[in-house]
C-alpha cells in the first residue's frame, strides 16, 4: 500500500511540472496541419501516406507549416529537432533557408532564418528505404537578430514542440491509453489528457483522449489510464 502512495504521489509531482511546460511555451509562431489547424504544443501527428516521386523515390510528407501568430515580423526563427527513431532511410527537413539530412537518430538544429510570408511549409519529410518508423520531435525556438557583419542571433523564446511520426507499412495497433500516440501508455498520457480538458480542441478531444469511451473527455479518462500504468506497473 505504501509503494501505492508512493506511486500516486510521484505521478502528481510528475503531472504538474509537464503541464506547466506546455503553458510555458511561447505562441507566436504555432505549427499547423494541412488544413490550416494549428497543433497544440506538444502534439504528436502521425503520417504513413507513401508517395513516389520520380526523382525523389519512396517519400512520406508531414505536411506541417509554421505559421506566425503575433510575432514581430522582424523575428528570426531555427527549428531544434530530435531524430528519435529511424530504422532505414533519410529524414529531411529544409527550413527556413537550408535542407539537413540525418541518417541516425540525435539531436540537430537548422540554421536560423525568417518566414516568407504568415505560413512557412517546413518541408519536413523522410525518404524510407523499407517498412518501419521515423520519429522526430521539433521545436521552435524565437531569436531576435543583432549586428550585421557578421550578423549574431540571440535566445527570445522556445516556441510549442511537435512530434512527427512517419510509418511505412502497417500500422501498429493502437494501446488503450496511449492517447499522445508515442507507444507507450505513461505520466505524458496524463498530462495529455489534462491538456485536452484544459484547452479543448473542437472534435478532436473526443477521437483521442476519450479512453473509456463515455463520449466526453474528462477525470474518468484521467483514472483509466492511471488505472492502466498502475496494472502495468503491477505485473
Amino acid at each position: 500500500m505504501k509503494k501505492f502512495f508512493t506511486f500516486l504521489f510521484g505521478l502528481s509531482m510528475a503531472v504538474c511540472p509537464l503541464v506547466t511546460q506546455a503553458q510555458d511555451a511561447d505562441m507566436s509562431f504555432v505549427f499547423v496541419d494541412e488544413e490550416g489547424e494549428i497543433l497544440e504544443d506538444g502534439a504528436t501527428v502521425v503520417r504513413n501516406t507513401v508517395m513516389f516521386d520520380e526523382y525523389l523515390g519512396e517519400v512520406i510528407y508531414s505536411g506541417i507549416s509554421v505559421l506566425n501568430m503575433s510575432g514581430e515580423a522582424t523575428d528570426y526563427i531555427k527549428m531544434h529537432y530530435m531524430v528519435e527513431q529511424i530504422d532505414n532511410g533519410t529524414y529531411q527537413i529544409c527550413f527556413p533557408t537550408t535542407c539537413n539530412s540525418q541518417t541516425e537518430p540525435g539531436y540537430y538544429e537548422t540554421s536560423a532564418g525568417q518566414l516568407m510570408g504568415d505560413l512557412h511549409d517546413i518541408q519536413s519529410e523522410w525518404f524510407p528505404t523499407a517498412d518501419g518508423t521515423c520519429v522526430v520531435t521539433l521545436t521552435i525556438e524565437i531569436l531576435s537578430k543583432q549586428g550585421l557583419f557578421p550578423p549574431s542571433y540571440v535566445h527570445k523564446a522556445d516556441g510549442p514542440t511537435l512530434t512527427l511520426k512517419f510509418v511505412k507499412g502497417d500500422l501498429p495497433t493502437p494501446l488503450k491509453g496511449d492517447v499522445n500516440g508515442d507507444g507507450e501508455v505513461t505520466v505524458s498520457d496524463v498530462n495529455f489528457i489534462i491538456g485536452c480538458i484544459v484547452s479543448p480542441r473542437e472534435g478532436m478531444d473526443i477521437l483521442i483522449a476519450d479512453v473509456n469511451g463515455d463520449g466526453e473527455v474528462g477525470i474518468a479518462d484521467i483514472n483509466e489510464v492511471i488505472g492502466i500504468i498502475l496494472n502495468a506497473s503491477a505485473q
